[in-house]
């Protein structure tokens, strides 16, 4: 894959060029050095509710006490859960015009309390550092480049906190009704811009979002990024596990939400070389791991957010801090953030692929308005069939099948999707 189907630079800068060995490394460490502080997505740790028995030998049979334990019992059982919330896609900020700022903090060695699994419990992060707001600005999804067609949300941000990038920058994201998908990020480095895509996909979590969620992500990528003057390869192996493992009451500058908190852990080994004539000199190297923790609350997303220096659960310092200081929506008045969300068709409809193009694996969608025998099928440009996905029936709603091309060429593709009388099809472009 050259340089413009990963990450696009524009050329007529030429700044790589320009600088010194230590400016490159610069350059490199933007995308690979904090590489365990990509995503902040989840890790699930069970937890396990016990209640307590209590002898009633002193009570005898007196029925009017037996109920006033059954109420009592009652009153702490709904205690202990009412915290639990779930979220679901249309709970998910999606509405154009919404905007979110944050106190943002990095350093060295923030002193932090993050808790632990399970819950119902309590995180006051109400005082912190005031000197730095960050901006969130949902786009509209329709001015985006042709590239990121399918995307439906596009946030831009003054702090990306992605991947080491902690410019300002765009996401553009998939919002569907069984997850969150990050599908690409644009930002600028010295004046140049630079895309970022994912391929495949990251899942920033699950949806609905609840206790129990999980979710993993695996990047394996070995690319040659082809410059004017010489070369860049990349090689990179991730993981990315996510999970959600507590709930509580979190007290941010903007007030008390109730909230899930995700825990993602993260591994990574990284290998940046370039080409001097014909042998790969590798210039940079990094192996880590790290754990970080989100908490998300219904219609108003993140909330809190702690980038983690280890892979301690229990760490007690942080590397950056994010809360939430105020929010606000244009959309549509008086109506909550989370009110017009991204709406699936209520028809028949092959909803497509995402990511499209796509490397290792895509996702196709497909929604119906009443259950019926559907034929899921991918041929190739000749017509050849090369895959039968799904036979069989299927309820009313929106469903999604992930192909993975084996022995496959690299080209364009055609999946159709047959319900009854009804046909349609999408095309798809697998990049080997």
């Amino acid at each position: 894959m050259v340089l413009h189907q990963y990450v696009n630079v524009n050329r007529k800068i030429g700044f790589v060029f320009l600088f010194p060995l230590t400016s490159l490394e610069k350059i490199v460490k933007l995308s690979g050095e904090n590489f365990k502080h990509i995503l902040t997505i989840t890790h699930l740790v069970l937890h396990a509710l016990k209640l307590a028995k209590s002898s009633l030998s002193n009570w005898g049979d007196n029925m009017h006490r037996l109920i006033l334990l059954s109420l009592i019992a009652m009153v702490l059982c709904a205690s202990s859960t009412s915290a639990q919330i779930v979220i679901t896609a249309r709970e998910v900020p999606s509405a154009v015009g919404s905007q979110f700022q944050y106190y943002s903090q990095s350093g060295d060695s923030i002193p932090v309390n993050v808790g632990f699994p399970g819950g119902p419990q309590t995180w006051d992060y109400t005082e912190g550092d005031t000197s730095f707001v960050s901006t969130d600005l949902y786009l509209d999804p329709a001015v985006s480049p042709p590239q990121y067609s399918r995307a439906n949300v596009v946030i831009q941000t003054d702090q990306l906190n992605l991947a080491g990038l902690t410019e300002p920058g765009k996401m553009y994201c998939y919002l569907h009704h069984s997850r969150f998908i990050l599908g690409a990020i644009e930002t600028t480095y010295e004046g140049t811009t630079v895309d970022f895509m994912f391929s495949p996909y990251v899942n920033q979590y699950a949806l609905p979002l609840q206790m129990g969620s999980s979710w993993t992500n695996t990047i394996n990528l070995d690319e040659v990024f082809e410059f004017p003057d010489y070369d860049i390869r990349i090689e990179l192996y991730a993981t990315m596990d996510g999970q959600v493992d507590a709930y509580g009451t979190v007290s941010v500058p903007q007030g008390d939400f109730e909230a899930l908190r995700i825990r993602n852990d993260v591994y990574y080994d990284l290998t940046v070389s370039i080409r001097f004539l014909w042998v790969w000199v590798p210039i940079y190297e990094d192996t880590g791991e790290a754990i970080n923790y989100d908490w998300r609350a219904e219609d108003v997303g993140t909330i809190l957010t702690i980038t983690g220096e280890t892979n301690d659960p229990y760490f007690s310092y942080a590397q950056s801090i994010r809360r939430l200081m105020s929010s606000s929506t244009s959309a549509v008045e008086g109506q909550p953030l989370a009110s017009i969300p991204v709406e699936m068709p209520l028809s028949f409809n092959l909803i497509g692929s995402y990511p499209n193009p796509f490397n290792n694996e895509t996702i196709i969608s497909y929604q119906l308005p009443t259950p019926a025998e559907v034929d899921l099928r991918v041929f190739d440009v000749m017509g050849r069939q090369v895959a039968v996905l799904f036979q069989g029936h299927n309820e009313e709603g929106v469903h999604e099948i992930t192909w993975s091309p084996e022995n496959q060429a690299a080209g364009v593709y055609c999946v159709q999707l047959r319900a009854g009388e009804q046909l349609q099809q999408k095309m798809m472009v697998y990049l080997k």
